[in-house]
């Protein structure tokens, strides 16, 4: 991968995002940081698609664990997942933990959002204010900031620059004595939130 157009696309991608959800010249860091993550945590699903469906060919069944909740929509569990979500190397824990000194529990946070699927406490983030439902983030963001990151990534390589992007928010923030710790758990709660979710389906 190339490691110049990775970071050049997360620039842009930090970038396009704090100045869309910018208020009078504001930044609240946890409202970002909760959309960030929401579309970094579906580019995960979204590189599975793409390789193991779409190129692959196989069923959705064989590459997803899938439970339906009583208002029949549906949420795709499994390993392929999760390996970009927190595995080694290039997935989303894997370059946000490198910028933050204090970690929350991954194992945690992954065991909350499987217990909260299904409730009326899925796609809120726990313990903080932000201006919509993780949900509504991804329906409103996914569709542009996914074109703006293709051209920075090889094919199946969009959590990379979801990822990073996520990473330099972080970051970012930090120096601007946001707590990192705290941001790195609403960022990976929304994250693995949204990489179970179907978005063609409606929310609430």
């Amino acid at each position: 991968m190339d490691s110049e157009n990775i970071s050049r696309g997360a620039d842009l991608l930090v970038q396009r995002l704090t100045n869309a959800m910018a208020v009078d010249g504001a930044i609240y860091a946890e409202s970002v940081l909760c959309a960030m993550g929401c579309v970094a945590g579906y580019a995960c699903q979204a590189d599975v698609r793409s390789e193991y469906l779409l190129s692959g060919g196989n069923e959705e069944s064989a590459v997803f664990d899938i439970y339906s909740d009583k208002s029949g929509r549906h949420y795709y569990f499994g390993e392929l997942t999760d390996r970009l979500l927190i595995g080694e190397g290039l997935s989303l824990w894997g370059m946000v933990s490198r910028v933050s000194a204090g970690l929350p529990d991954i194992n945690e946070i992954m065991k909350y959002v499987s217990s909260a699927a299904g409730s009326e406490k899925f796609g809120v983030v726990r313990n903080c204010t932000v201006g919509d439902d993780m949900f509504s983030y991804l329906k409103m963001l996914w569709q542009p900031m996914s074109e703006l990151a293709i051209p920075y990534c090889e094919a199946g390589g969009l959590h990379v620059v979801f990822g990073a992007a996520l990473a330099k928010l972080v970051k970012s923030l930090s120096a601007q004595g946001v707590d990192t710790k705290e941001s790195v758990r609403i960022a990976m709660e929304s994250a693995v939130s949204m990489s179970r979710v179907d978005i063609r389906e409606t929310w609430r």
